[in-house]
C-alpha cells in the first residue's frame, strides 16, 4: 500500500472496535439542556461518524464549525458541541471506527472528564486489526505571541502541554503523556474541565456554560478549588485530554511529539490543518 507524504508508516498501531452500543445521557455543559449520545460499532476502516436528526457527517477536520471553549462539529443546520472528551476516550482505546447518534446539540458533559466515557466503552472494546499512524516527517508550528503548538517528528506519540495562568491556584503547570506507554485512565481521564471563578459570569453572558455546575466542572477560586483535586495539576491534565480529543479528528493516531503552550481548541484545530496540508 502506498501512503502520500505525511502518511508514511513505520509500523501499524493497534485498532479496536466496539462489540455493542452504549448510551450516555446528561446535561450539555453549554446549552444546559438534556442530551443523549449513543456510541455504536462500525465496520473497520469506515471511520467515526456523527448522526444528528437528518444529518450525518464524519468526525474530521472538515466538519469543524466552531472552536470557542469547545470543539463543535456540524453539517447544514445541525451542530454537536463538546465532542473532545468522548473523542479522547475513543482515541485512548484505539477505537477509530464507530457511529455516534446524538439527540440534542451537545455530547453530555457527565462529570466534566473523560472517565465516564472510558469506563463505559472499555468493556466493549475488542481487537479489530491495525491502523497506520500519521507519521510526521517535518516540524510544524502554529500559534501567536500568547499561544503555540509545535509538532516534531518522533518515534512515538508524545503530548507535552504547558499551561500558565496568572492565578495563585494555577500558575505554571506542565504534563507529558505518551498514549501507548501510559495509562489514560490514571494520568488524564479523571481530569475535569475547569474555569476561573471570574470567568463564569462572562461565559454565561455569551450563552456558554449554561449547564455548568460544581457536579461537572472544577471552579478555580482565589483561595482554593470548588472541590478536591482528583489528580496533581488537574487543570493542565484536562488541557492535555482536550488536545488528545481534538487530535482524534485526524482519523488515525499521530506519531509525533506535540508541544502545546496555552493553546486551546483553536490552535489544536489549526495544527490539524497544517498536518493535512503537509500530507497533500
Amino acid at each position: 500500500m502506498q501512503f502520500p507524504r505525511g502518511f508514511m508508516t513505520s509500523g501499524d498501531w493497534p485498532r479496536q472496535g466496539l462489540s455493542d452500543s452504549v448510551e450516555f445521557c446528561g446535561v450539555g455543559v453549554h446549552s444546559g439542556k438534556v442530551c443523549r449520545a449513543q456510541v455504536g460499532p462500525a465496520e473497520a476502516g469506515s471511520g467515526c461518524w456523527l448522526e444528528c436528526a437528518d444529518q450525518r457527517w464524519p468526525a474530521s477536520l472538515e466538519s469543524v464549525v466552531e472552536v470557542e471553549r469547545c470543539t463543535v462539529l456540524g453539517k447544514g443546520d445541525r451542530r454537536v458541541s463538546t465532542v473532545e472528551h468522548l473523542f479522547a476516550a475513543l482515541s485512548a482505546l484505539h477505537i477509530w471506527d464507530c457511529t455516534i447518534r446524538v439527540e440534542g446539540s451537545e455530547i453530555p458533559i457527565l462529570d466534566g472528564s473523560a472517565l465516564p466515557f472510558l469506563e463505559a466503552l472499555a468493556p466493549l472494546a475488542q481487537p479489530a486489526g491495525s491502523i497506520a499512524p500519521y507519521v510526521l516527517d517535518q516540524p510544524l508550528w502554529v500559534g501567536n505571541e500568547s499561544a503555540q503548538v509545535l509538532a516534531l517528528p518522533h518515534h512515538e506519540c508524545l503530548l507535552n502541554y504547558a499551561l500558565h495562568y496568572d492565578h495563585p491556584m494555577i500558575g505554571y503547570q506542565e504534563v507529558c503523556f505518551a498514549p501507548l506507554r501510559q495509562s489514560f485512565a490514571q494520568h488524564l481521564a479523571p481530569a475535569r474541565t475547569f474555569a476561573l471563578q471570574q470567568e463564569v459570569d462572562w461565559l454565561r453572558a455569551k450563552g456558554l456554560a449554561q449547564g455548568g455546575s460544581l457536579d461537572n466542572a472544577l471552579v478555580v477560586q482565589e483561595q482554593g478549588f470548588s472541590s478536591p483535586l482528583r489528580l496533581e495539576f488537574e487543570p493542565v491534565r484536562h488541557k492535555c485530554l482536550d488536545l488528545l480529543g481534538d487530535l482524534y479528528l485526524l482519523g488515525r493516531p499521530l506519531q509525533a511529539k506535540v508541544l502545546a503552550i496555552k493553546a486551546g481548541h483553536r490552535w489544536h484545530v489549526e495544527l490539524l490543518r497544517r498536518l493535512q496540508q503537509n500530507a497533500g
